[in-house]
């Protein structure tokens, strides 16, 4: 939609493709379906939030900021507004008066959209231009194409990876594609009978191979398959690519309290609970409904009175409250993943343009590029960004606004 926009503001004549039965609708899911639309950090430290291939987006993100997005959203009739960590939404809280606002600004611009229209192929004509070749067998001829299909997360949205085989068929390289921001999949036993447990304040360490790859610290919430939450999900994106490997995540029940001032508090709640059973004595350290899987995991039955308990036992419950380890196996696939890891290549666009290196006339914008960042309104600046700077290069629209 930014593309089209752009592209149509720099006077170009513009057709927008579009496979469902309305725009935007992986817009309309995103921020719980508030829309969390930007970020307010500036371009250097979104850059930051960049997890594959940050410098690429430099000058998309330089030239068309959070702050040129909101004046723009304003511009169209859309009020945002800023809330924790900078994140910035509609002041209505609603992503349908986002996706909305655009349309009807497309519909000003006079960008003709074809809604339920898919697209068969890409087939560039002679020395200029492309055929966009659709499944009813119709056709339409451009002089510059923009790729803006997202990536696979959310199949449901129409991200079913048709920028990808476009891509493909054109020359470029395609990097390979992970679920980002998902839910992480454990085969612990204990785990799923702690479904729906939400944890505030845990730190995550994510160790594989003996070497820790990931730390962070944040909500966690247990599901029946395995873990979520804020820090899970930041830990997806840093861990996409290697989660088929099986890494070692350990959770820090009590991060505030160093492991010796830990062992200390449990010697005084043991000392003055000598005849009572653990079970009934760890609501200070532990969540009621984690209290049985921690002992059981400590070696401790979950009867056990507090004098019959071991030194040795005693030391397992204190480094299991610090590092509770799970063992992930993968994730929850690209049906609950926000964003995609990987796409087509960088190196093969240009970062200033966006448009191919391979095929002239051909950009890129969005997800369907390897370009993936962390939650906070990143990944959705990244698509306007880099949207603006291809429908605006796809028309020769030089001058800076």
């Amino acid at each position: 939609m930014m593309a089209a926009a752009t592209a149509a503001k720099y006077g170009a004549q513009v057709v927008l493709i579009e496979k469902n039965e309305r725009l935007g609708a992986k817009m309309l899911i995103t921020g719980g379906g508030r829309c969390n639309i930007t970020n307010t950090a500036d371009y250097r430290a979104m850059v930051d939030k960049v997890l594959r291939n940050p410098r690429f987006l430099y000058g998309a993100l330089r030239g068309f900021d959070s702050q040129h997005l909101r004046n723009f959203l304003a511009h169209v009739g859309l009020d945002t507004k800023v809330e924790e960590a900078g994140r910035v939404f509609p002041v209505s809280n609603s992503a349908v008066d986002a996706m909305e606002a655009l349309a009807a600004h497309l519909r000003q611009l006079k960008v003709n959209i074809r809604l339920n229209c898919n697209v068969k192929d890409i087939v560039p004509r002679g020395t200029s231009g492309f055929a966009i070749n659709l499944s009813n067998d119709g056709k339409i001829t451009a002089d510059a194409v923009v790729i803006a299909t997202g990536g696979l997360s959310v199949p449901r949205t129409g991200c079913t990876g048709d920028g990808h085989r476009f891509a493909k068929a054109l020359g470029h390289k395609v990097t390979k594609l992970h679920p980002a921001i998902v839910p992480l999949v454990a085969e612990d036993g204990w785990i799923s009978g702690l479904m729906g447990l939400g944890l505030p304040d845990v730190g995550l360490r994510a160790v594989l191979d003996g070497k820790e790859i990931y730390r962070g610290r944040g909500d966690v919430m247990f599901t029946h398959f395995g873990l979520s939450g804020p820090v899970v999900l930041e830990a997806s994106s840093y861990l996409a690519d290697k989660l088929h490997l099986g890494p070692q995540f350990y959770l820090d029940l009590a991060p505030n309290l160093p492991e010796n001032d830990l062992n200390l508090q449990i010697l005084h709640i043991f000392g003055q609970n000598l005849n009572k059973n653990l079970s009934n004595i760890l609501g200070s350290l532990l969540p009621e409904r984690m209290i049985p899987a921690v002992l059981e995991i400590s070696g401790i039955g979950t009867d056990a009175k507090a004098r019959d308990t071991t030194k040795t036992q005693r030391k397992n419950l204190c480094r299991n409250i610090k590092a509770l380890g799970v063992k992930i196996t993968g994730s929850a696939g690209f049906g609950t993943a926000m964003v995609t890891c990987g796409g087509v290549a960088a190196a093969e666009i240009e970062p200033s343009t966006m448009e191919s290196k391979l095929v002239p006339g051909l950009y890129f914008a969005g997800e369907v590029l390897d370009v993936d960042a962390l939650t906070g309104g990143y990944n959705l600046q990244i698509a306007f960004s880099t949207g603006h700077l291809a429908g605006r290069m796809a028309t020769g629209g030089w001058d800076d606004d």
